[in-house]
């Protein structure tokens, strides 16, 4: 092939390099298949980031059930108050609002509920308990907690446990702290 022939040839096939890119039909193409990919992807997005949001709730709430039972053991009475347990988490934050039901500190029984400040996020409730239990006919006293989670969403404050055993209404047990 001669010198002159091959500089032609290659002549023409740079130009045809530098004349190519996408059309605008594949372009279109592309940008429905990331829309696509999104729409599918959002939905698992949005869940995960509800449940992470959630887990402050269970979290704050299982460390104030194991809080109330040590209080019980040094003082042998329940904390009537959520700074004298000394957490060091607050009561009030951009997801829930904490608040310690009973205030009784002589009762055998004190519960804690997690209002969601969303309509997208459960409620929790929470109570530590001293129970009475006999083995073998010696009575001993001991400590239990539970954890309950709202079946639904929703700013309502969640129905407390009626012990540390069963769960209000409409809640079920997530957990034993």
């Amino acid at each position: 092939m001669s010198a002159n022939l091959k500089a032609k040839l290659l002549q023409h096939l740079a130009k045809k390099k530098a004349d190519e890119g996408f059309t605008l039909i594949e372009l279109l193409v592309v940008i429905v298949i990331i829309g696509i990919l999104a729409a599918i992807a959002l939905p698992s997005f949005l869940s995960q980031s509800a449940k992470a949001k959630q887990a402050e709730a269970r979290n704050t709430l299982s460390a104030w059930v194991r809080g109330q039972k040590a209080f019980r053991e040094n003082y042998n009475k329940f904390s009537a108050s959520w700074t004298d347990l000394a957490l060091g988490m607050p009561t009030d934050t951009k997801n829930y609002t904490y608040e310690q039901s009973n205030s009784t500190s002589t009762s055998d029984l004190v519960t804690a509920t997690a209002t969601s400040k969303s309509n997208d996020l459960k409620g929790y409730a929470a109570a530590a308990e001293v129970k009475n239990v006999t083995v073998e006919g010696e009575t001993n006293r001991e400590m239990a907690g539970i954890l309950c989670e709202a079946t639904t969403p929703g700013t309502d404050t969640p129905n407390q446990p009626t012990s540390a055993e069963a769960c209000g209404s409409n809640t079920i047990r997530v957990g034993n702290p």
